[in-house]
């Protein structure tokens, strides 16, 4: 019942999956090196990335309960409100999107965009959107707006790790032998977590590298064994799973949605080479970072190694 009603969703939102690997020759040192991209970009154009992972499950209660109007927080250039107002509009569900702006703010192309497919904006100072993690501040907005439901800040919840599970699931038919290595850029921490949950279940010989792209060690951390522990993991065996997070001032840039000089003339020049566009905020960064690892001779001990692109492209607009 479930697979076919996740089934049935992503036909209707018109979701290209399996998303394809690509091998890419990185010049390293002067040398050539392999490695793989699982372009998540691909999936949709506007649900991209790890964002319709995140979401099976959202969507999927969603039709099974019939809830016909739900909520969730978000800045003025999220990529998960964008990819989940355009979800609910096309499965004609309503959408109260409360965003991390001043009402007297400059309209973003992303709040445009949702305000067109019907989603109500709903702002909040930053004092106040620093509560969406208390129960009583969502139980004021549920019964304040009529929702039955209101999601995480960038879907971050355990029961989306199932979700993030189907890549590590297409991977398997995709690649005769298992990567020994994934990387990722890391922000709300629940797709490093669902790759490490569905990695520890299988037992699989894969280590899941995070990149950071905000400054939050120990936070980032935290999010991801949270999440672990709410999907039923021991909090030993989540603390002792095959990951890491690389935080380093030269990758995050200085914080969440800030790029470097150097991370732009990068950006430029991967696309001339591979014909990949990367976002600033996320993709741009965790191959940066690869770059720089293996520049370091950092990852010398993988030698399949697979770069998530988690797409986000909209997020790059002005």
């Amino acid at each position: 019942m479930a697979d076919t009603l996740l089934r049935d969703i992503a036909k209707k939102l018109e979701i290209s999956e399996p998303s394809p690997i690509q091998a890419l020759t990185l010049d390293i040192n002067g040398s050539a090196i392999k490695v793989w991209c699982k372009r998540d970009d691909l999936l949709h154009p506007v649900i991209s990335g790890n964002k319709w992972r995140k979401l099976q499950s959202i969507l999927s209660t969603c039709a099974f309960e019939e809830i016909v109007h739900i909520g969730s927080f978000g800045g003025a250039y999220s990529n998960h409100i964008h990819a989940l107002a355009f979800a609910c509009y096309r499965l004609n569900i309503k959408f109260t999107a409360f965003i991390r702006a001043h009402p007297g703010s400059p309209e973003t192309p992303t709040l445009k965009d949702i305000r067109q497919w019907g989603a109500q904006i709903h702002f909040l100072n930053r004092m106040d959107y620093r509560k969406r993690d208390i129960p009583e501040f969502i139980a004021a907005l549920k019964s304040q707006h009529k929702l039955k439901l209101i999601i995480p800040e960038g879907g971050s919840q355990s029961s989306s790790l199932d979700g993030v599970g189907s890549i590590m699931r297409e991977l398997k038919t995709q690649s005769s032998k298992p990567f020994d290595a994934i990387l990722l850029p890391i922000a709300s921490g629940s797709t490093m977590a669902g790759l490490i949950h569905y990695i520890y279940q299988h037992q699989l010989p894969t280590r899941v590298i995070g990149i950071a792209v905000l400054k939050g060690e120990h936070y980032l951390e935290s999010k991801v064994t949270d999440l672990l522990t709410g999907a039923g993991l021991d909090l030993a065996i989540a603390q002792g799973a095959n990951w890491e997070i690389v935080h380093h001032p030269d990758i995050h840039a200085g914080g969440y949605a800030k790029c470097s000089e150097q991370q732009r003339i990068f950006k430029n020049t991967f696309f001339s080479k591979h014909h990949i566009q990367l976002d600033k905020i996320y993709n741009t960064k965790s191959f940066f970072a690869l770059h720089r690892l293996l520049t370091m001779n950092e990852l010398v001990a993988f030698k399949r190694i697979l770069v998530l692109h988690t797409g986000g492209l909209q997020g790059d607009r002005s």
